[in-house]
């Protein structure tokens, strides 16, 4: 008994071969979607959702533009001044981001500055 066979075999791909791999362009769109994939995971593990800036601008504190600190700095003494009044500790909201850790170094170097200041003109 012999098999007969119907099918035909072909070893002809459709695969271009004339197209060479691009590792620089694939090592870029990897790294991108590494980036956005990390970003959206600490978006979804962030326990204050009013910090979203805050994570996905992930510059160091004092190489941020001056405005931001500012307003870092002005946000930060309301959120203390409010804990305060509600007699709760405000040192855990202080140390819980590096931005506000620098925009509260920041506000003591200016108060000081300021009772420094004060203190020398009610001398004289």
């Amino acid at each position: 008994m012999s098999k007969i066979t119907n099918y035909i075999t072909t070893n002809k791909s459709d695969r271009n071969v004339n197209k060479q791999f691009d590792q620089r362009q694939f090592n870029d769109e990897f790294e991108e979607q590494a980036k956005i994939d990390e970003k959206e995971r600490n978006l979804k593990n962030s326990q204050d959702l009013l910090n979203k800036h805050e994570i996905i601008n992930n510059n160091l504190p004092h190489k941020k533009p001056i405005e931001d600190v500012i307003i870092n700095i002005r946000e930060l003494f309301y959120k203390i001044i409010e804990l305060l009044l509600d007699k709760k500790n405000p040192f855990p909201y202080i140390f819980s981001t590096p931005d506000r850790q620098f925009a509260f170094s920041v506000f003591l170097i200016i108060i000081g500055s300021l009772l420094l200041l004060l203190s020398n003109l009610m001398k004289s």
